[in-house]
Parts: C-alpha cells; structure tokens; sequence
C-alpha cells in the first residue's frame, strides 16, 4: 500500500517522470536480475527464470501539465 501511495503522490507529467522511474527502479531493485533504462527513459527490469516469459507494460506519466513562468 505504501508503495502505491508514493506512486499516486508522486509528479509525473509527460516528459518529466523522473520522480516516478526513481521510485518504480527502488521497488523493483530487490526482485529484478537486471533493470536498465533505454534513450527514451523506458525503465527495463529483467528477472531470469525458467518458467513462461512474461511483459507487463505500462506507461509511467499521467495527466497533467506544467506552466513555464510568463513575463
């Protein structure tokens, strides 16, 4: 429950979703053989294992938006 708490509080806008990845990367460091992020900032996790190959995909921004200061 925690986990999604921080992930609902957290900003993550289109283009600016550091905050989300940061968090994401944290939760699945412990679970994960590998986890890389691609030029795009997709966030990669890869667990190795022998049973059937799974991808969950998901975007991480959300609906919103940011104001650039107006002079």
């Amino acid at each position: 429950m925690e986990l999604l708490k921080r992930l609902s509080e957290a900003a993550g806008v289109p283009g600016r979703e550091e905050e989300i990845r940061r968090i994401v990367r944290e939760a699945l460091s412990g679970v994960v053989d590998e986890i890389q992020v691609d030029l795009l900032g997709n966030l990669i996790a890869h667990k190795k294992g022998t049973g059937p190959k799974v991808v969950v995909a998901a975007h991480m921004d959300e609906i919103g938006f940011f104001c650039v200061p107006y002079r």
